[in-house]
């Protein structure tokens, strides 16, 4: 019984002691818990940082489609322009042939007025070209703007992960 009482007391005193920690061991747990919170902000940087390349090069070739549709679309209206030049000074060139006959065969006639009905087609088309020409263009620097702006939040990110390590 004696024994008993000894081992129950000699038990009840160790206890706080063996579940006490010391200052060392505190201060290896809070550098534990701070690296873990390191590593847990890298790896959410990291994310981050793989997400906004993603985005970036979606951007880019967003940018890029943007840009062959514009080109496209420029050389189209340059085309419609030089085209619509040549009719009109066709145009011109059968009006004037027209003024210096007195009596114009039928046929010289029809093919003046196939001629300003050509002109008023591309005449059109070219307006409609340009039109989506400048609606492209808008696109395109909707499409830049978007991908300055994913930019701008990756480049700042890397300055974060440069001033932090």
């Amino acid at each position: 019984m004696k024994a008993q009482w000894i081992l129950l007391v000699v038990g009840l005193l160790a206890s706080p002691g063996a579940a006490q920690t010391t200052a060392i061991e505190t201060q290896v747990q809070q550098q534990m818990l701070d690296e873990l919170r390191a590593i847990h902000r890298d790896l959410k940087a990291t994310s981050t940082l793989q997400f906004l390349l993603a985005e970036l090069q979606i951007m880019e070739s967003s940018v890029e489609r943007a840009n062959q549709n514009r080109d496209a679309l420029k050389a189209e209206v340059a085309k419609l322009h030089a085209d619509k030049l040549a009719m009109q000074s066709e145009v011109a060139r059968f009006e004037d042939d027209m003024s210096k006959v007195t009596n114009p065969q039928t046929q010289f006639i029809d093919r003046l007025n196939d001629l300003k009905d050509q002109l008023q087609k591309v005449t059109a088309h070219e307006a409609a070209s340009s039109e989506r020409l400048e609606d492209a263009e808008r696109r395109m620097k909707a499409a830049q703007s978007e991908r300055d702006d994913v930019q701008g939040q990756l480049s700042d990110l890397v300055k974060k992960l440069n001033t932090s390590n």
